[in-house]
C-alpha cells in the first residue's frame, strides 16, 4: 500500500469513529432538507417549481461546505497538536499529497452524505423531482468539498488548537448558510444580506447543484457556479500547500 493511501485509510477510520463528524457529515444534511421540507409544504419556488426542489440542493450543499470545513480545519489542527505533523514531514509524500489524501476523505463524505439528501428528498412526504441530469450532481459535489476543505485548512493553520479548530469552522460555515439562502429563501432576508450572498462562496455552490440536481436553476448559473468554486478552490488549496506548517 502507498504512504498515499495508507494515509488516507488511517483518516477515513479517524472520521468514522467520531460522532462529530458522524452527526455533521451524515445526518445534518438529511434532517434538514426534511425539517425545511416539511416546513414549507407546497410552496411555490422560483420559476413556477415546488420550493422543495430549491430546499434539496440547498441542504447538499451546506452539507458540502459543513463536511470540507470541519476535514480541513480539525485535521489540521489535531496532526499539529498531536506532532503528526512532525511524522507526516518525514514521509515521502508532498504537501499536496498529504492535504490530498485528505481531501479524498471528505470527498468520499461529501458524496455519501449527498446520496443521503437524495434518498430522504425522494420519499413521498418530502416529493423531491430529481432531473433527468442528477448524477451530474457529483460534479459540483467534488468542485464544494474542494473549496470549503481547502477552506477549513487555512483554519485550522490559523487556530492555537484542535479544539478550537470545530468552533471556528462553525462561526465561518453557519452565518454563511443562513446568508446565501441555504436555509431560507433570499428573498426573505434583508437587502445587505442579498447583497452579501452575491459574494459568499456557499452561493456559487448551491447554484452549481441546483440545475443537475433539480433543475431549478438554468444551466448557466450551474457553469458559473461550478466555475467560480472550481478555480477558487484549486487556488486555496495551492495556498494551502505553501502555508503547511511542518511544526
Amino acid at each position: 500500500m502507498t504512504a498515499y493511501k495508507a494515509l488516507t485509510a488511517s483518516l477515513a477510520r479517524t472520521s468514522l469513529r467520531d460522532p462529530g463528524t458522524l452527526l455533521f457529515s451524515f445526518l445534518f444534511p438529511p434532517a434538514l432538507l426534511l425539517v425545511l421540507a416539511l416546513s414549507a409544504g407546497d410552496l411555490p419556488g422560483e420559476g413556477g417549481h415546488p420550493v422543495v426542489d430549491d430546499i434539496g440542493p440547498n441542504a447538499m450543499g451546506f452539507g458540502i461546505a459543513f463536511v470540507g470545513m470541519f476535514a480541513g480545519g480539525t485535521n489540521i489542527a489535531e496532526w499539529r497538536e498531536k506532532g503528526v505533523i512532525r511524522v507526516l514531514r518525514n514521509a515521502p509524500m508532498s504537501a499536496g499529497s498529504i492535504l490530498g489524501s485528505a481531501l479524498t476523505g471528505a470527498r468520499v463524505s461529501a458524496l455519501i452524505q449527498s446520496v443521503l439528501v437524495v434518498l430522504v428528498g425522494i420519499i413521498p412526504v418530502v416529493g423531491i423531482h430529481l432531473s433527468a441530469w442528477a448524477a451530474m450532481s457529483v460534479i459540483p459535489v467534488f468542485l464544494g468539498a474542494l473549496f470549503f476543505y481547502s477552506l477549513g485548512v487555512l483554519i485550522g493553520l490559523a487556530v492555537p488548537t484542535e479544539s478550537a479548530a470545530a468552533p471556528a469552522a462553525m462561526i465561518v460555515v453557519v452565518p454563511m448558510g443562513f446568508a446565501s439562502g441555504a436555509v431560507m429563501p433570499l428573498e426573505m432576508l434583508p437587502e445587505w444580506v442579498r447583497t452579501l450572498a452575491h459574494v459568499l462562496p456557499l452561493t456559487y455552490l448551491l447554484d452549481a447543484l441546483r440545475w443537475p440536481l433539480t433543475g431549478a436553476a438554468g444551466l448557466r448559473d450551474s457553469l458559473i457556479g461550478c466555475g467560480i468554486i472550481g478555480v477558487a478552490g484549486a487556488l486555496l488549496f495551492w495556498a494551502d500547500t505553501r502555508l503547511m506548517r511542518w511544526r
